[in-house]
């Protein structure tokens, strides 16, 4: 059964369930009025009869109460328990009932009603006036039936506008459903427009449309993955087969072998840094980053990371001048922070001069925590320190035979900044330095 029929029916059921409340409560306060009316009509006429049969006996003749009632109207002198005197038509049998019982007002009866009154007194003798009316129209029955007919047609027309009215809201899950059945791994683009109520048809539209952004960055990424990866993969591929080939044509020495083998370690682990690098830019996304966050140490991170480049940078005669000035728990992604501390700090050494400085500084601001390299290298001119964060960019070309790397570095730094939420900010001049200062 569909979603629609399924909610006409609940709200068919509840409208019954209202419609029978409120019928039961209109039927039982008819039903009151009509009691409280009759029995003040029949109380005030019981009164004056009492007055006239206990203060004129002329009123009663050989047991006959000779009196003008309202029509329908007829009347009983109880005296020691016994009919003294009687209207004609009094019929005995509609007031026996309440003979025996404290109660004073009976009414019963279908669309007639019959209602009786006693009107009970102790003087000049202990006895009661019974006043009997007949054939009263039962109101309630008749307003019942005015009711009814009213009641149904409207609840006719309360289900023809509810019918129309769950269309109108099932609606978008129309769209919505219609819109899922044309995804495809190659069609990411159709979004549904959000409606203009604020409601829970809205935040469904939203959450439908923030899932196809999300599965198109992720295609784009994956795509994006596999065209850099078959990219770059390409020219160490070919380098590594045409050493493969030279070494097959003919025999060589054992040293020639070696060297041989040496180059092609150095292009399988150019290829591993280079899938590495593409694989954590293709990771995390501002989605499902913040499930990877944990507290850290940002101090010691990237002490582990100085260690680790220190050796390198000794070799050239480079220093590094390092002030690491706080050790404040911050929440993010160890991994990545880790590969931006060392892509920032990798680059500087690389583009530096031998034997200059290379000044690394982890500082408490006011804004956040700061995390500043700055070298006196080759420096970067400004037409191209606008691409520097893209990938397989490098500012250099001159130079980019002789230093390693893929051109992925500060694209990655770029990456982890903007996936912790922070800023980055790279100032420099060519021939006088860099400096680079992320701020989470």
């Amino acid at each position: 059964m569909s979603l629609r029929k399924r909610l006409m029916l609940r709200f068919a059921l509840v409208l019954f369930l209202l419609m029978g409340a409120f019928s039961a409560l209109f039927y039982t306060l008819s039903k009151q009025n009509l009691r409280h009316k009759v029995l003040a009509e029949l109380r005030e006429a019981a009164l004056e009869t009492e007055g006239h049969l206990l203060g004129n006996e002329k009123v009663v003749r050989h047991g006959t109460i000779l009196l003008h009632l309202p029509p329908h109207t007829e009347a009983a002198l109880i005296r020691n328990g016994r009919i003294a005197a009687r209207t004609p038509g009094y019929r005995p049998e509609i007031c026996r009932p309440l003979e025996g019982s404290g109660e004073e007002f009976l009414l019963q009866g279908g669309e007639r009603l019959d209602a009786c009154y006693w009107e009970r007194f102790e003087r000049p003798f202990r006895g009661a006036v019974v006043l009997q009316k007949r054939k009263i129209p039962n109101e309630t029955l008749e307003m019942m039936e005015i009711f009814a007919a009213v009641l149904i047609p409207l609840t006719l027309i309360l289900l023809a506008m509810a019918w129309r009215l769950i269309g109108r809201i099932l609606e978008p899950i129309h769209l919505l459903t219609d819109s899922i059945r044309q995804v495809r791994v190659d069609n990411f683009s159709r979004t549904i427009p959000a409606p203009d109520r604020d409601d829970e048809i809205q935040a469904l539209t939203d959450a439908y449309n923030a899932m196809i952004l999300r599965l198109r960055e992720g295609v784009e990424t994956l795509e994006r993955f596999n065209s850099d990866l078959a990219h770059e993969l390409r020219t160490p591929l070919t380098v590594m087969k045409g050493e493969i080939e030279l070494a097959r044509r003919k025999e060589r020495t054992p040293e020639e072998y070696r060297k041989t083998l040496e180059r092609l370690a150095r292009e399988a682990e150019g290829m591993e840094r280079l899938t590495e690098g593409l694989l954590l830019l293709s990771r995390y996304t501002l989605q499902n980053v913040e499930q990877s966050f944990e507290p850290c140490r940002l101090d010691r991170l990237l002490a582990e990371v100085i260690s680790q480049l220190e050796p390198a940078a000794r070799q050239r005669g480079i220093r590094f001048l390092q002030r690491i000035g706080t050790s404040k728990e911050f929440r993010g992604n160890p991994v990545l922070l880790r590969a931006l501390f060392a892509n920032v700090i990798e680059n500087a050494v690389k583009y530096s001069h031998d034997g200059s400085e290379v000044g690394i500084r982890l500082e408490e601001t006011p804004e956040g925590i700061s995390f500043t390299v700055e070298d006196r290298g080759i420096g970067i001119e400004p037409e191209k320190l606008r691409r520097i964060t893209e990938r397989f960019y490098r500012a250099d070309s001159a130079r980019s035979r002789q230093i390693e790397g893929f051109g992925l570095g500060m694209a990655l730094v770029e990456r982890a900044v903007e996936l912790h939420g922070g800023t980055l900010q790279i100032d420099s001049r060519p021939g006088e330095g860099t400096r680079v200062r992320v701020l989470l």
